[in-house]
């Protein structure tokens, strides 16, 4: 009997755990309206850093440490890149992008629901998901094991580099006063 116990407590309990994982991270994602964090992005042997806000659904500015003043803003389903040293921007759809779905909570916790729980996977202090879409979008989420906020994700750029993106130190619900203004040069 004591066998039968203790295999029972074996296979159910990975996927009972994995299943408060996920209940608990919706609750943590629906209770987040905003975050203010630093950054670390890894992209093609490029380290960069910086500060971003994001407003759910879909506003994000990033402003980047760096002699080129880059910034990135996401907003009305694009991505801007601003160069303010060069005075230069450049625009980009998000439609078929990791960002049309990062930017969403509503679309990670329908994401999230309807996952198999046995592709959970965990990776140091994260827990992460896959994502990929009939466009081609690959996106692989990742949580915070103790605190199940957004940690960050990991992605194919538009010029086909993987690239992470590491949120540090989030603040979530802070009111800023971040409009999402975009500066003028030539959109």
């Amino acid at each position: 009997m004591r066998f039968f116990i203790i295999l029972f407590l074996i296979i159910f309990y990975p996927f009972n755990s994995f299943s408060n994982i996920t209940d608990d991270i919706a609750k943590k994602l629906n209770e987040t309206n905003n975050l203010i964090f630093s950054f670390e992005q890894k992209s093609n042997n490029l380290n960069e850093i910086g500060e971003c806000y994001l407003l759910f659904p879909g506003n994000l500015k990033c402003i980047y440490s760096g002699e080129e003043g880059k910034e990135i803003y996401v907003k009305n389903n694009s991505l801007y890149i601003i160069k303010h040293k060069f005075k230069r921007s450049y625009r980009y759809p998000i439609k078929n992008s990791a960002f049309n779905i990062v930017l969403d909570k509503n679309k990670i916790l329908e994401n999230l629901k309807s996952i198999d729980q046995s592709k959970i996977g965990s990776q140091n202090d994260n827990y992460f998901y896959e994502i990929r879409t009939d466009d081609g979008v690959f996106v692989k989420i990742f949580f915070n094991k103790k605190t199940k906020l957004l940690r960050g994700w990991e992605t194919i750029s538009y010029n086909q580099e993987p690239v992470k993106f590491t949120i540090i130190n989030p603040k979530i619900n802070t009111e800023f006063k971040e409009k999402f203004i975009l500066p003028n040069y030539g959109f």
